[in-house]
């Protein structure tokens, strides 16, 4: 249960920084702020995307499992353990991991939009907040899976910066 949730708070995380920072960056290093509006509209739109996208790729993960295990249990068809209560279960889970991950993609691309938003004059701050949390989310990740914390922290780092550089160049949203 404790991985699961990791997982989707995760994920939600890093996707709702790293697609915001894509999203945004040219009105980002320009020299009028976003808004707040419009960080929150590009905030709902990123979370709404990567919900789906989690969904989708969770749902059929688990699937995926269960047709594993039909196979192993010699079963004709994993139809049988898809009607049951474990088919409802792991829609139950993919739903679940859904919301949490949309929620924390949608509270991770408010650290850069919001702080545009909210602090229009320091131009550089939604870069240097959104990595210093892909820092902290590196660290964080490290530390649930026996990582080097470094590796980690400056991995997810570079990340936020490749996709602000790219972000800046295909100029998204200005």
């Amino acid at each position: 249960m404790r991985g699961r949730i990791l997982f989707s708070i995760t994920l939600g995380l890093s996707d709702g920084i790293i697609t915001s920072l894509m999203i945004a960056a040219a009105a980002l290093s320009s020299t009028v702020s976003i808004g707040l509006i419009e960080a929150l509209r590009i905030g709902a739109g990123s979370a709404i995307v990567g919900s789906f996208s989690f969904f989708i790729a969770e749902y059929a993960r688990l699937r995926g499992e269960i047709s594993r295990m039909s196979r192993q249990l010699a079963m004709e068809s994993p139809r049988k353990l898809m009607r049951s209560h474990i088919g409802i279960e792991i829609t139950e889970e993919a739903v679940e991991g859904t919301a949490i991950a949309g929620l924390s993609g949608f509270l991770g691309s408010m650290i850069p939009l919001a702080s545009d938003a909210l602090f229009p004059g320091l131009h550089a701050l939604p870069f240097i907040a959104a990595t210093v949390a892909l820092a902290f989310l590196g660290i964080g990740l490290a530390r649930s899976i026996s990582g080097h914390y470094a590796i980690w922290a400056v991995g997810m780092s570079a990340v936020g910066i490749i996709m602000s550089y790219i972000g800046i160049l295909l100029h998204i949203v200005s």
